[in-house]
C-alpha cells in the first residue's frame, strides 16, 4: 500500500501543516503555523530553506493561485505570497470572522473556490465553522466546531471531506455540478485512542487519507466510510499529507512537535519533522483557485 516512511527534514516545526506541491515548479510548500514560517522544500536537492517569515501572528493555510503566486492565509487575514520573491502582502477579507474564532485549515475544491475553516482561539467551544468562496460570493457550509480541519474532494468534484476535529468526526458533503453544497453526513467517527483527526487528501481512487494528531498515523477510508489499512507514522501529532512529485505518488506528512502532556516515545522519534512516503496509488494536483474566486 506504502513505502517506507522517510524523513526529509529534522525541521523542528511547532506546527507543521498545509502542505502543497507545486506541479511545473517541482517543489513542496509547507507551513510552520506557530512557527509563523513558510518553508519550501526541494526533492531535487533535499534541501528545506524558510521562504517568508516574521509575521505578526500564526498562520493557517496555504492554496496555489497562479503560476507566481500562492494564497497565505493567516489566523485573521488573506495575502498574497510571491513564490519566486516570498514577499508578503495583504489582501482584504471576504470573511468578518466572529469573536473568538480564528481561521484555520483551507483547500480548493475542483471548482476553484476555496473551503475554509475556523476554530475557537481557545479550544473550548463549538463556535468554528466552515465557509466556501465562489466568485466573491461567501457561502456558510456548516458550523459548530471546536477546531477545524481538512477539507478534500473526491476526483469528481461531487464530493467534500471535512473533519469536526475534537468531535472526532469525519463529515462527507454532496455537491452539485457547481460544487455547492446540498447535503450533509457523518462519514465516519474517531476512536479517542487513536487521536484527533486533522489535515487530509483524496487520491485518484477517491480513497481519503486523513493525519491523526495524538495518534501517529494515517487513516484511509472508502468513499463510503469503509476502514482502509492505516499508515504508521513515526511521529506523535501528524497534521496534514499532501499527494505531489512527478508522478504524484509522493505523499508529504506534515507534523507537529510535543505538546504539554505528551510524552516521548522511542518509535515516534520525529516530531515536528517533514516526512514522506511513496504510495502504490496515484494522488491529484491540488487545483489553483479561479481567477475571480474573491470576485
Amino acid at each position: 500500500m506504502s513505502g517506507r516512511v522517510e524523513r526529509l527534514a529534522a525541521a523542528g516545526a511547532r506546527v507543521g501543516e498545509s502542505p502543497l506541491w507545486l506541479p511545473g515548479r517541482d517543489l513542496w510548500l509547507w507551513l510552520d503555523l506557530q512557527g509563523r514560517q513558510v518553508h519550501c522544500h526541494d526533492p531535487q536537492t533535499g534541501l528545506n530553506s524558510v521562504i517568508a517569515e516574521g509575521f505578526a501572528e500564526d498562520l493557517a493555510c496555504l492554496a496555489r493561485w497562479t503560476d507566481g503566486t500562492a494564497l497565505l492565509v493567516s489566523v485573521r487575514g488573506f495575502h498574497r505570497l510571491s513564490l519566486a520573491t516570498g514577499e508578503v502582502s495583504p489582501l482584504p477579507s471576504l470573511i468578518d470572522l466572529p469573536e473568538g474564532t480564528i481561521f484555520n485549515d483551507g483547500k480548493v475544491d475542483r471548482h476553484g473556490a476555496l473551503w475554509l475553516g475556523s476554530s475557537d482561539a481557545g479550544e473550548s467551544a463549538p463556535i468554528g465553522r466552515l465557509w466556501r468562496i465562489a466568485q466573491g460570493k461567501v457561502t456558510e457550509v456548516a458550523a459548530g466546531f471546536t477546531v477545524s480541519n481538512g477539507p478534500a474532494f473526491a476526483p469528481d468534484g461531487r464530493t467534500a471531506y471535512f473533519a469536526d476535529t475534537f468531535g472526532r468526526r469525519l463529515l462527507r458533503f454532496d455537491l452539485d455540478a457547481t460544487g455547492a453544497p446540498v447535503a450533509q453526513a457523518v462519514l465516519a467517527t474517531i476512536d479517542p485512542a487513536e487521536g484527533y483527526p486533522d489535515g487530509m487528501t483524496v487520491d485518484r481512487d477517491g480513497t481519503l487519507y486523513v493525519g491523526h494528531w495524538d495518534g501517529g498515523r494515517i487513516s484511509r477510508w472508502s468513499p463510503t466510510g469503509a476502514r482502509l489499512q492505516d499508515v504508521s507514522i513515526p511521529a506523535r501529532n501528524v497534521t496534514s499529507l499532501a499527494f505531489g512529485g512527478t508522478d504524484l505518488r509522493r505523499v508529504m506528512v506534515t507534523t507537529g512537535s510535543l505538546f504539554p502532556g505528551q510524552t516521548d516515545q522511542a518509535d515516534l522519534p520525529w516530531n515536528g519533522d517533514l516526512l514522506a512516503f511513496t504510495a502504490t496509488t496515484r494522488g491529484i494536483e491540488e487545483p489553483s483557485l479561479a481567477p475571480d474566486w474573491m470576485g
